[in-house]
Protein backbone atom coordinates (compact mmCIF):
# COMPACT_ATOMS: atom_id res chain seq x y z
CA UNK A 1 0.00 0.00 0.00
CA UNK A 2 1.36 3.42 -0.98
CA UNK A 3 2.26 5.78 1.84
CA UNK A 4 0.44 9.10 2.19
CA UNK A 5 1.84 12.59 2.61
CA UNK A 6 -0.36 14.91 4.63
CA UNK A 7 -0.25 18.61 3.76
CA UNK A 8 -2.45 21.27 5.33
CA UNK A 9 -5.19 22.72 3.14
CA UNK A 10 -4.22 26.20 4.33
CA UNK A 11 -0.68 25.66 3.02
CA UNK A 12 -1.96 24.53 -0.38
CA UNK A 13 -4.34 27.46 -0.75
CA UNK A 14 -2.09 30.24 0.55
CA UNK A 15 1.53 29.21 -0.05
CA UNK A 16 1.60 26.99 -3.13
CA UNK A 17 0.13 29.56 -5.56
CA UNK A 18 2.79 32.14 -4.57
CA UNK A 19 5.80 29.82 -4.55
CA UNK A 20 8.00 29.03 -7.57
CA UNK A 21 7.06 25.58 -8.96
CA UNK A 22 10.58 24.30 -8.38
CA UNK A 23 10.41 25.23 -4.70
CA UNK A 24 7.12 23.35 -4.38
CA UNK A 25 8.78 20.26 -5.86
CA UNK A 26 11.64 20.53 -3.37
CA UNK A 27 9.14 20.91 -0.53
CA UNK A 28 7.27 17.77 -1.56
CA UNK A 29 10.45 15.73 -2.02
CA UNK A 30 11.73 16.74 1.42
CA UNK A 31 8.34 16.11 2.97
CA UNK A 32 8.19 12.65 1.38
CA UNK A 33 11.58 11.79 2.84
CA UNK A 34 10.37 12.94 6.26
CA UNK A 35 13.38 15.23 6.42
CA UNK A 36 15.81 12.29 6.35
CA UNK A 37 17.59 13.29 3.19
CA UNK A 38 20.17 15.73 1.87
CA UNK A 39 20.28 18.54 -0.63
CA UNK A 40 22.44 16.37 -2.88
CA UNK A 41 19.91 13.53 -2.95
CA UNK A 42 17.00 15.84 -3.74
CA UNK A 43 19.01 17.65 -6.42
CA UNK A 44 19.81 14.33 -8.08
CA UNK A 45 16.19 13.16 -8.05
CA UNK A 46 14.86 16.43 -9.47
CA UNK A 47 17.86 16.87 -11.81
CA UNK A 48 18.59 20.37 -10.52
CA UNK A 49 21.50 22.10 -8.81
CA UNK A 50 22.14 21.49 -5.13
CA UNK A 51 22.21 25.28 -4.68
CA UNK A 52 18.61 25.42 -5.97
CA UNK A 53 17.56 22.98 -3.26
CA UNK A 54 19.23 25.14 -0.61
CA UNK A 55 17.48 28.26 -1.96
CA UNK A 56 14.15 26.45 -1.79
CA UNK A 57 14.77 25.39 1.80
CA UNK A 58 15.63 28.97 2.78
CA UNK A 59 12.47 30.18 1.02
CA UNK A 60 10.25 27.87 3.08
CA UNK A 61 12.15 28.52 6.32
CA UNK A 62 11.59 32.26 5.95
CA UNK A 63 7.85 31.60 5.73
CA UNK A 64 7.85 29.26 8.76
CA UNK A 65 6.40 26.54 6.55
CA UNK A 66 9.30 24.20 6.54
CA UNK A 67 10.94 24.30 9.95
CA UNK A 68 9.97 20.79 11.01
CA UNK A 69 10.85 19.10 7.72
CA UNK A 70 14.16 20.89 7.13
CA UNK A 71 15.34 20.66 10.73
CA UNK A 72 16.38 17.04 10.23
CA UNK A 73 18.04 17.59 6.84
CA UNK A 74 21.80 17.90 6.54
CA UNK A 75 22.67 21.42 5.37
CA UNK A 76 25.80 23.54 5.15
CA UNK A 77 26.80 25.17 8.37
CA UNK A 78 24.61 28.15 9.19
CA UNK A 79 26.59 31.30 9.89
CA UNK A 80 25.08 34.16 11.92
CA UNK A 81 24.47 37.13 9.67
CA UNK A 82 26.45 39.67 11.71
CA UNK A 83 29.97 39.38 13.03
CA UNK A 84 30.10 39.99 16.80
CA UNK A 85 31.87 43.05 18.19
CA UNK A 86 34.54 42.74 20.87
CA UNK A 87 35.50 45.42 23.34
CA UNK A 88 39.19 46.15 24.14
CA UNK A 89 38.64 44.51 27.53
CA UNK A 90 37.38 41.31 25.88
CA UNK A 91 40.33 41.23 23.48
CA UNK A 92 42.74 41.69 26.36
CA UNK A 93 41.14 38.74 28.09
CA UNK A 94 41.43 36.54 25.00
CA UNK A 95 45.07 37.58 24.54
CA UNK A 96 45.87 35.81 27.80
CA UNK A 97 45.39 32.53 25.95
CA UNK A 98 48.72 31.33 24.55
CA UNK A 99 47.17 29.83 21.39
CA UNK A 100 45.38 33.10 20.55
CA UNK A 101 48.53 35.11 21.24
CA UNK A 102 50.52 32.84 18.90
CA UNK A 103 47.92 33.31 16.17
CA UNK A 104 48.16 37.12 16.40
CA UNK A 105 51.97 36.99 16.35
CA UNK A 106 51.90 34.74 13.28
CA UNK A 107 49.37 37.04 11.61
CA UNK A 108 51.63 40.07 12.13
CA UNK A 109 54.55 38.26 10.52
CA UNK A 110 52.53 37.03 7.54
CA UNK A 111 50.74 40.34 6.93
CA UNK A 112 53.86 42.37 7.57
CA UNK A 113 52.21 44.86 9.91
CA UNK A 114 51.20 45.47 13.50
CA UNK A 115 47.63 44.34 14.06
CA UNK A 116 45.12 46.96 15.08
CA UNK A 117 42.41 46.17 17.61
CA UNK A 118 40.00 45.89 14.67
CA UNK A 119 42.28 43.37 12.93
CA UNK A 120 42.55 41.30 16.10
CA UNK A 121 38.78 41.39 16.57
CA UNK A 122 38.24 40.19 13.00
CA UNK A 123 40.75 37.36 13.32
CA UNK A 124 39.33 36.22 16.64
CA UNK A 125 35.83 36.26 15.16
CA UNK A 126 36.92 33.56 12.72
CA UNK A 127 37.40 31.34 15.75
CA UNK A 128 34.51 32.57 17.90
CA UNK A 129 31.96 33.43 15.18
CA UNK A 130 32.78 31.09 12.29
CA UNK A 131 34.05 28.22 14.41
CA UNK A 132 37.31 27.75 12.52
CA UNK A 133 40.13 26.12 14.51
CA UNK A 134 43.09 28.43 15.21
CA UNK A 135 45.45 26.30 13.09
CA UNK A 136 43.03 26.58 10.16
CA UNK A 137 42.95 30.36 10.59
CA UNK A 138 46.75 30.42 10.46
CA UNK A 139 46.69 28.38 7.23
CA UNK A 140 44.02 30.74 5.90
CA UNK A 141 46.39 33.67 6.36
CA UNK A 142 49.16 31.79 4.57
CA UNK A 143 46.81 31.03 1.68
CA UNK A 144 45.65 34.64 1.29
CA UNK A 145 49.18 36.05 1.47
CA UNK A 146 50.34 33.52 -1.17
CA UNK A 147 47.73 35.01 -3.48
CA UNK A 148 48.98 38.51 -2.80
CA UNK A 149 45.94 39.39 -0.68
CA UNK A 150 46.62 41.01 2.69
CA UNK A 151 43.45 43.07 3.14
CA UNK A 152 41.33 42.03 6.09
CA UNK A 153 38.12 42.35 4.06
CA UNK A 154 39.35 39.76 1.55
CA UNK A 155 40.64 37.49 4.33
CA UNK A 156 37.25 37.63 6.07
CA UNK A 157 35.46 36.73 2.83
CA UNK A 158 37.66 33.67 2.35
CA UNK A 159 37.18 32.68 6.01
CA UNK A 160 33.39 32.77 5.57
CA UNK A 161 33.70 30.61 2.47
CA UNK A 162 35.80 28.03 4.30
CA UNK A 163 33.34 27.97 7.18
CA UNK A 164 30.43 27.38 4.78
CA UNK A 165 32.39 24.55 3.19
CA UNK A 166 32.87 22.97 6.60
CA UNK A 167 36.66 23.12 6.42
CA UNK A 168 37.29 22.52 10.11
CA UNK A 169 40.65 20.72 9.90
CA UNK A 170 43.99 21.11 8.18
CA UNK A 171 43.36 17.91 6.22
CA UNK A 172 40.02 19.19 4.92
CA UNK A 173 41.59 22.49 3.88
CA UNK A 174 44.47 20.78 2.06
CA UNK A 175 42.05 18.53 0.19
CA UNK A 176 39.86 21.49 -0.73
CA UNK A 177 42.77 23.60 -1.99
CA UNK A 178 44.13 20.67 -3.97
CA UNK A 179 40.73 20.18 -5.57
CA UNK A 180 40.50 23.85 -6.55
CA UNK A 181 44.05 24.03 -7.88
CA UNK A 182 44.29 20.76 -9.79
CA UNK A 183 40.67 19.67 -10.20
CA UNK A 184 39.12 22.96 -11.27
CA UNK A 185 42.14 23.78 -13.41
CA UNK A 186 42.02 20.46 -15.28
CA UNK A 187 38.29 20.78 -15.89
CA UNK A 188 38.59 24.33 -17.21
CA UNK A 189 41.42 23.23 -19.51
CA UNK A 190 39.31 20.32 -20.77
CA UNK A 191 36.70 22.88 -21.75
CA UNK A 192 39.38 25.00 -23.43
CA UNK A 193 38.95 27.68 -20.75
CA UNK A 194 42.24 27.31 -18.90
CA UNK A 195 43.07 31.02 -19.03
CA UNK A 196 40.06 32.19 -17.01
CA UNK A 197 38.66 31.59 -13.53
CA UNK A 198 35.41 29.61 -13.24
CA UNK A 199 32.15 31.44 -12.62
CA UNK A 200 30.31 30.70 -9.33
CA UNK A 201 27.75 28.48 -11.09
CA UNK A 202 30.55 26.56 -12.79
CA UNK A 203 32.25 26.06 -9.42
CA UNK A 204 28.98 24.64 -8.09
CA UNK A 205 28.97 22.02 -10.84
CA UNK A 206 32.63 21.12 -10.33
CA UNK A 207 32.22 20.89 -6.58
CA UNK A 208 29.33 18.48 -7.06
CA UNK A 209 31.30 16.23 -9.43
CA UNK A 210 34.44 16.10 -7.31
CA UNK A 211 33.18 16.36 -3.72
CA UNK A 212 29.60 15.12 -3.80
CA UNK A 213 29.86 12.43 -6.48
CA UNK A 214 33.54 11.80 -5.60
CA UNK A 215 34.30 11.03 -9.23
CA UNK A 216 37.96 10.65 -10.28
CA UNK A 217 39.30 13.71 -12.08
CA UNK A 218 40.08 11.80 -15.28
CA UNK A 219 36.45 10.63 -15.47
CA UNK A 220 35.21 14.21 -15.13
CA UNK A 221 37.68 15.41 -17.77
CA UNK A 222 36.45 12.69 -20.16
CA UNK A 223 32.86 13.93 -19.74
CA UNK A 224 33.97 17.50 -20.48
CA UNK A 225 35.82 16.41 -23.62
CA UNK A 226 32.77 14.51 -24.84
CA UNK A 227 30.65 17.56 -24.18
CA UNK A 228 32.86 19.63 -26.48
CA UNK A 229 32.72 16.95 -29.20
CA UNK A 230 28.94 16.58 -29.06
CA UNK A 231 27.86 20.18 -28.54
CA UNK A 232 30.75 22.08 -30.10
CA UNK A 233 30.96 24.39 -27.10
CA UNK A 234 31.28 24.78 -23.32
CA UNK A 235 28.25 23.39 -21.51
CA UNK A 236 28.57 22.54 -17.83
CA UNK A 237 24.90 21.51 -17.82
CA UNK A 238 25.48 18.96 -20.61
CA UNK A 239 28.57 17.58 -18.85
CA UNK A 240 26.54 17.40 -15.64
CA UNK A 241 23.95 15.23 -17.41
CA UNK A 242 26.68 12.81 -18.54
CA UNK A 243 28.31 12.69 -15.10
CA UNK A 244 25.00 12.27 -13.30
CA UNK A 245 24.26 9.19 -15.43
CA UNK A 246 27.76 7.83 -14.85
CA UNK A 247 27.45 8.44 -11.11
CA UNK A 248 24.14 6.57 -11.03
CA UNK A 249 25.76 3.73 -12.99
CA UNK A 250 28.60 3.52 -10.46
CA UNK A 251 31.36 4.66 -12.81
CA UNK A 252 34.73 5.00 -11.06
CA UNK A 253 37.27 4.49 -13.86
CA UNK A 254 37.94 4.65 -17.60
CA UNK A 255 37.29 0.90 -17.74
CA UNK A 256 33.77 1.49 -16.39
CA UNK A 257 33.18 4.11 -19.09
CA UNK A 258 34.37 1.66 -21.76
CA UNK A 259 31.90 -0.97 -20.52
CA UNK A 260 29.03 1.52 -20.72
CA UNK A 261 30.11 2.52 -24.23
CA UNK A 262 30.18 -1.13 -25.33
CA UNK A 263 26.75 -1.79 -23.86
CA UNK A 264 25.36 1.32 -25.55
CA UNK A 265 26.89 0.34 -28.92
CA UNK A 266 25.46 -3.18 -28.68
CA UNK A 267 22.00 -1.85 -27.84
CA UNK A 268 22.14 0.61 -30.73
CA UNK A 269 23.21 -2.11 -33.18
CA UNK A 270 20.32 -4.29 -32.02
CA UNK A 271 17.86 -1.43 -32.54
CA UNK A 272 19.19 -0.77 -36.04
CA UNK A 273 18.88 -4.44 -36.94
CA UNK A 274 15.27 -4.53 -35.79
CA UNK A 275 14.47 -1.39 -37.80
CA UNK A 276 15.75 -2.78 -41.16
CA UNK A 277 12.86 -3.38 -43.65
CA UNK A 278 11.98 -6.99 -44.39
CA UNK A 279 12.81 -8.30 -47.87
CA UNK A 280 9.72 -8.35 -50.09
CA UNK A 281 8.74 -11.72 -51.51
CA UNK A 282 9.18 -12.08 -55.30
CA UNK A 283 5.99 -11.53 -57.27
CA UNK A 284 4.28 -14.63 -58.54
CA UNK A 285 4.34 -14.75 -62.31
CA UNK A 286 1.22 -15.74 -64.30
CA UNK A 287 0.75 -16.64 -67.92
CA UNK A 288 -0.31 -13.12 -68.88
CA UNK A 289 2.76 -11.53 -67.38
CA UNK A 290 4.95 -14.19 -68.98
CA UNK A 291 3.35 -13.63 -72.40
CA UNK A 292 5.86 -12.21 -74.89
CA UNK A 293 4.32 -9.89 -77.45
CA UNK A 294 5.12 -10.49 -81.10
CA UNK A 295 7.27 -8.06 -82.94
CA UNK A 296 5.74 -7.10 -86.34
CA UNK A 297 7.64 -6.01 -89.54
CA UNK A 298 5.24 -3.47 -91.08
CA UNK A 299 7.27 -3.13 -94.31
CA UNK A 300 6.95 -6.86 -94.97
CA UNK A 301 3.21 -6.68 -94.39
CA UNK A 302 2.82 -3.94 -96.99
CA UNK A 303 4.83 -5.96 -99.53
CA UNK A 304 2.59 -9.00 -99.07
CA UNK A 305 -0.50 -6.83 -99.41
CA UNK A 306 0.70 -5.44 -102.78
CA UNK A 307 1.40 -8.92 -104.17
CA UNK A 308 -2.11 -10.03 -103.27
CA UNK A 309 -3.61 -7.08 -105.10
CA UNK A 310 -1.70 -7.96 -108.30
CA UNK A 311 -3.06 -11.49 -108.21
CA UNK A 312 -6.57 -10.10 -108.13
Amino acid sequence: MAEEIRILKDFIEKEVPKAPPLYVSVFLMTKAAEGKTSAAEIAEKLEILESDVLKAWRYWEERDCFAKEVAQVSQPKAIPSERPQYSPAELSCYLKREDVKRLFQSAQQKLGKTLSSGDMATLFSFYDWLGLPLEVIDLLLTYCVSRGKRGMHYIEKVAMGWAEEGLDSLEAVEEYLQMRKEGYGAIMRAFGQGKRLPAPEEETYMKKWLREYKLPLDVVVTACERTIMRTGGVSFAYADKILREWHQAGVKSQADIAKLDEAFAAKRAQQKASEQPRQTAPQRQNRFINYTQREWDYNELERLEREKQREW
